[in-house]
């Protein structure tokens, strides 16, 4: 095989497969439609039958004519004629009883036509024979009564010679043939050529021929004209699903009668053949799916009454049970199959176990001592942890205890020079007074107490800056332990006053009473009054108001 050869047979094999692969995925698609079309079928049939009820409510107005009457009682039959035989029927006969009362030869014809048509629906054919012999006279039908007359006998003897056992010989089917045949081209000569019924009976003449191509011509057509959801598209669908079977396109056939099942569920028709060829096209592949449609096609002919799909039913009820016998016994060789494997994989699922609780029990008693020591562990981290933020404490307090003694060793050095140099200042002056003989204004400076209360107030001035440097927001800090409205206000150049001074003093350590008095010159009582009252004043708990002033500006 040359090179050009094989790559153009694997590009077709390449083209067959993606073909048939889209195929399938097509008819996945459209059972999945059909699938929940009957899950609404409820719907579709409640919709049939509130017409059907109004229909009803209308025969029972008052005063309505007979003409009315006949109309609504047609009306009804066009409903119930592929949705429930019976109630078909009794529409049909109470419409005959109105054309009677209005004696109205045409309008009995036109019902005993429908009734005809009914009767060979439901495969009642000795009464379709009985009406036709009895009851139609040709010479005085109309030519849409002709027309309608030809096209239920080429219906009537399509159904004889379809249904096996009406035709007792092949020569009786072969008469049925050409009965068929000859009713058909009577049809084809009488209507007119546009017309739907015409098309109909050409498509299904030319399918009797096995002129397929001309067949399909007529039945896009036909089902160009038709809505997705009706009868008309359903069973023209179905046509189209024969034609391609003919030509041995399975899944082509397949996708139009799934198409037509759909059709038959939204239009609400229980008399349909589509789902029951659904379900038997789709054994033994889909033996689940071919079991619900034959159900569904079985609840169908059963709420129709009709018996010729009876008899289709127990045709194929059969096939079903044997492929679900088959596939029954096939899941049960596969059940004892995997069975004993499963059997083989419990005996080394056990042994695992086993392996796995005494690893698990190794594994739990490991951890146990694993979380002593980490216990262990844990309460020395603790332990150290707490020894390290007390260090770090004490490393603050130190650092902080070390900064306010420079600064204070800074400040008493600064003062101590400074009364040295006042000191001698006043040394030198109280000599050269004596020297003068000045003794009355010796006298007078050393009594007066400006001199000492300018110093003290010096010394104040001294310590607030000194202070205040050490501990900036002191003041702020102070004010949020106070009753919001006992809290101090200080003057415009006011740092600090004799209050703020104590608790300044309490703040570096200073805790006696008696050393804070000799320290700001007041009498111990003066300042255990005043710390008293402030204290008084506090926020929270007076008893540990102090100890919070210790901790105020304290270095992070």
């Amino acid at each position: 095989m040359s090179l050009k050869t094989f790559k153009t047979v694997a590009i077709m094999l390449m083209l067959l497969f993606a073909s048939s692969y889209a195929s399938a995925n097509i008819i996945e698609r459209e059972l999945q439609r059909l699938d929940n079309a009957l899950v609404e079928s409820e719907t579709y049939d409640k919709q049939r039958l509130d017409k059907i009820d109004q229909l009803n409510d209308l025969l029972q107005m008052r005063g309505i004519s007979l003409e009315y009457k006949y109309e609504v009682y047609n009306q009804l039959y066009q409903e119930y004629e592929v949705f429930q035989f019976n109630k078909a029927l009794d529409a049909l006969n109470r419409r005959y009883d109105i054309a009677v009362e209005m004696k109205d030869k045409s309008k009995q014809i036109d019902t005993e036509l429908d009734k005809a048509q009914l009767y060979t629906i439901s495969g009642l054919f000795t009464e379709v024979d009985n009406i036709f012999t009895s009851k139609i006279d040709t010479l005085v039908l109309t030519p849409t009564q002709l027309s309608k007359y030809y096209f239920i006998q080429q219906r009537y003897y399509r159904n004889l010679e379809w249904k096996t056992g009406y035709a007792r010989s092949e020569e009786e089917r072969r008469d049925f043939s050409q009965k068929w045949q000859y009713y058909c081209n009577k049809l084809m000569e009488t209507d007119h050529l546009s017309s739907e019924l015409h098309q109909y009976v050409s498509m299904l003449y030319y399918m009797n021929i096995h002129a397929w191509h001309k067949a399909e011509e007529i039945n896009e057509m036909l089902i160009a004209h038709c809505a997705q959801d009706s009868h008309s598209y359903a069973e023209y669908a179905y046509y189209r699903a024969a034609i391609y079977e003919s030509w041995g396109k399975t899944n082509n056939a397949l996708l139009w009668y799934i198409r037509s099942a759909i059709a038959d569920v939204k239009s609400a028709t229980k008399d349909t053949a589509s789902v029951r060829v659904v379900s038997e096209k789709l054994l033994p592949q889909d033996i689940n799916r071919a079991f619900h449609y034959i159900n569904v096609a079985l609840e169908n002919v059963i709420f129709y009454n009709a018996q010729l799909r009876h008899e289709d039913i127990t045709a194929i009820l059969p096939l079903i049970e044997k492929e679900y016998m088959s596939a029954q016994k096939q899941q049960q060789a596969e059940t004892k199959k995997l069975l004993t494997i499963i059997s083989f994989l419990a005996v080394a699922l056990a042994i695992i176990c086993l392996v796995v609780i005494y690893m698990y029990y190794r594994s739990v008693m490991a951890h146990r001592e694993i979380a002593v020591i980490n216990k262990q562990i844990k309460q020395y981290n603790d332990s150290l942890s707490e020894i390290n933020q007390r260090l770090k404490t004490a490393n603050i307090d130190l650092a902080e205890a070390n900064e306010v003694k420079e600064e204070y060793i800074g400040l008493f050095l600064a003062m101590c020079s400074s009364y040295i140099d006042k000191l001698k200042s006043y040394q030198r002056n109280i000599k050269r007074k004596l020297t003068a003989g000045k003794y009355s204004e010796i006298l007078t400076e050393v009594s007066s107490t400006d001199y000492i209360d300018t110093e003290l107030k010096s010394f104040y001035e001294m310590f607030d800056k000194a202070f205040l440097q050490l501990y900036p927001n002191f003041v702020e800090e102070f004010n949020e332990l106070l009753k919001p409205d006992k809290r101090i206000i200080l003057g415009k150049d006011e740092r600090l006053n004799t209050e703020l001074r104590i608790f300044a003093l309490i703040r570096l350590g200073i805790t006696e009473s008696s050393r804070i008095a000799a320290l700001l010159r007041y009498s111990a009582n003066t300042i255990y009054n005043y710390r008293a009252r402030v204290k008084n004043c506090a926020l929270d708990n007076r008893e540990e108001f102090e100890e919070k002033i210790k901790n105020l500006g304290a270095r992070k």
